[in-house]
């Protein structure tokens, strides 16, 4: 994925990681529009299968596999978090604890890479359950002729009641 953002921007040496992160959120962004729409009645095609699953690979593809490379890859070359440089090192007294173990930036990234994953799935598992629990077309017709107007509010907005 190529760099945009001009040489002179503070920000250039992550320009990929902010590219690649707002694809990925364009890209769920259409995914959970696209879930408010019911179902429709007649089944996929199976085009409309295949672009389906491109879509859904090009959006995992850039979930687990680019946005977290870039953030490794901003965080070591950018931030220069590598082994060498530590948060705290064992025998340290910090808050008047000694501290027993050696903790670097290179362990500090990773549980930043590993709770962007978890985050992630966690985010998949919920879009997954609730696209296969959209409601039909025909269940969303009943529930839209279920609910009947029935005057306005003392703050003019619309009132429903169920039938």
């Amino acid at each position: 994925m190529p760099n945009l953002l001009p040489d002179w921007h503070f920000l250039r040496p992550a320009g990929r990681l902010i590219w690649s992160s707002l694809l990925l959120i364009i890209g769920t962004g259409l995914i959970l529009w696209q879930m408010r729409k019911p179902k429709p009645a007649r089944p996929s095609t199976w085009a409309q299968a295949m672009a389906g699953s491109l879509y859904v690979f090009a959006i995992f593809a850039l979930a687990y596999a680019v946005v977290p490379h870039e953030i490794i890859t901003v965080f070591d070359s950018y931030f220069k978090w590598g082994t060498d440089k530590f948060l705290f090192q064992s025998g340290q007294v910090i808050v008047g604890v000694k501290i027993p173990i050696s903790f670097n930036y290179q362990a500090l990234r990773d549980i930043v890479v590993v709770t962007f994953y978890v985050m992630l799935f966690g985010l998949n598992i919920a879009i997954i359950s609730k696209w296969q629990k959209r409601p039909t077309q025909a269940e969303a017709d009943a529930l839209k002729e279920a609910t009947v107007e029935s005057g306005t509010s003392r703050f003019g907005r619309p009132l429903k009641a169920k039938a």
